[in-house]
């Protein structure tokens, strides 16, 4: 069998549009947008809370919209504990794949994949309703699939396996060894961490306050016969008033 062609995402979460900062969050997701365009990475991954909760104003609909249109590349959407697709998400106003050119929506609750225009990606994920101690957000991920880059896309709060199990949406450390796939992409943690190398596993933190307050992404590289290369990549300035 072929190997899959190279490919580069770029990773990122936690983006929280339309919260009252001055416009820091805005400025930072422009800055990726920009990043990923001079990059010139194949696809985008979003793995949670695009939006900061369901209230957003219409002008930042249309704003996120341009954003991701003037991309000209995939988009790959998850929705997480801000934007969950309850009966008031803002998603149902968002519409994004109808609004958007590129826009693939993981929107399916008992999970769903994708696969990447234009790439051998293929990405799956579990869309949260309820950010509730009952929703595992990487159970059911499918076996992988020859030929491609598989890719696991996951919001929620990774604990340990004896931890309360009263947290909401939590992830195991166990689940990690039964995932056959080349990536863990996920979301949720403000803070950039990699987790685990085989496979690796990845919060990219929050695109406005990604590592130490500074806003930043993460950029992953699938090369046949190597190991999957994961960069943190710096978008601006600390927030203001932060302190190393």
């Amino acid at each position: 069998m072929a190997l899959p062609r190279p490919a580069t995402l770029l990773h990122t979460s936690d983006v929280h549009l339309d919260r009252d900062d001055g416009g820091h969050h805005q400025q930072a997701f422009a800055a990726a947008i920009d990043r990923a365009i001079a990059i010139d990475v194949d696809a985008v991954l979003i793995v949670g809370d695009l939006f900061d909760h369901a209230r957003v104003r219409d002008d930042i609909l249309e704003w996120t919209a341009d954003q991701l249109d003037r991309l000209e590349r995939p988009v790959v959407l998850l929705v997480g504990n801000h934007d969950a697709l309850h009966e008031q998400s803002v998603h149902h106003r968002f519409e994004a794949q109808s609004r958007c050119k590129q826009v693939l929506f993981l929107d399916d609750p008992e999970g769903s994949v994708v696969e990447v225009p234009g790439t051998d990606i293929m990405v799956w994920g579990r869309a949260m309703v309820e950010h509730e101690p009952a929703f595992r957000p990487l159970a059911g991920a499918p076996p992988r699939r020859p030929g491609t880059w598989n890719v696991i896309a996951g919001h929620g709060l990774v604990i340990g396996d004896d931890s309360d199990l009263h947290r909401s949406s939590p992830i195991f450390p166990s689940s990690f060894d039964t995932l056959d796939c080349d990536y863990v992409a996920l979301g949720h943690l403000h803070e950039h961490a990699v987790l685990r190398r085989e496979p690796l596993v990845c919060y990219p933190g929050a695109t406005a306050r990604s590592r130490q307050g500074q806003a930043g992404c993460v950029v992953v590289e699938f090369t046949p016969d190597a190991p999957v290369a994961l960069r943190w990549v710096a978008l601006l300035s600390a927030a203001p008033g932060h302190t190393h």
